[in-house]
């Protein structure tokens, strides 16, 4: 693998948090939960207040920092159906990416990096939100909890914010069409597919299964 995985956009400052304060209670694997909407939003303000603006370069390669990422999973469940209707809304990556570690990889977060300028977790997930998708409106973002997995070069820099977005039609579609191919399937199908998840969406797919019953 190349010293640079990224293909571009490597000198941009993006945010950095030292891992010791990002992670003040020691490392974990998976999707640590919050307890309540209202633990989510403290630690979301706490994170907030240790973010540092850092070149991108740097970042990706020194694991004593931490990139925090909001990352958006779409559900979406027409009213009065079963919950075995329950629909994610699926994303292929394409070349067109700029981490070349992600291509041909498949997931269902919509998130990514969070600019010195954007204000924030919320306010980046509402910018990569409109960047990356069309839907008629912005859903509700509910804090679903952290996930971390040091387990490959990729999530041993990141730190994932998870929230579900839930959506009131089923009209979502990829803005990014060079970078991104999505569609809405099945819950049901995308633990049968879950084989082409990356890292992340693939920690994450059972425990979407099981808010996915409850949505």
């Amino acid at each position: 693998m190349s010293a640079d995985p990224l293909a571009n956009g490597a000198d941009e400052e993006i945010v950095g948090i030292p891992r010791d304060l990002a992670l003040p209670a020691g490392t974990w694997t998976g999707l640590r939960a919050f307890t309540s909407a209202e633990e989510g939003e403290r630690e979301i303000t706490r994170l907030d207040g240790l973010a540092q603006a850092r070149p991108r370069r740097e970042l990706e390669s020194d694991p004593s920092w931490k990139q925090p990422i909001p990352y958006a999973v779409a559900l979406y469940r027409l009213e009065g159906a079963p919950a075995s209707d329950t629909q994610l809304f699926w994303m292929d990556r394409l070349a067109g990416g700029s981490d070349k570690r992600l291509h041909g990889r498949a997931s269902f977060g919509v998130g990514g990096h969070i600019s010195p300028n954007d204000g924030g977790i919320r306010a980046a997930l509402a910018r990569e939100w409109a960047e990356e998708v069309a839907t008629p409106t912005i859903p509700e973002f509910t804090p679903l909890g952290l996930l971390n997995d040091d387990g490959d070069d990729v999530g041993r820099v990141h730190l994932g914010i998870v929230f579900i977005a839930t959506l009131t039609a089923p009209s979502i579609h990829i803005r990014e069409t060079h970078k991104l191919a999505g569609s809405l399937v099945r819950v049901s199908e995308a633990l049968r597919r879950k084989d082409e998840l990356e890292g992340w969406s693939a920690r994450l797919i059972d425990t979407i299964a099981k808010v996915a019953r409850d949505l």
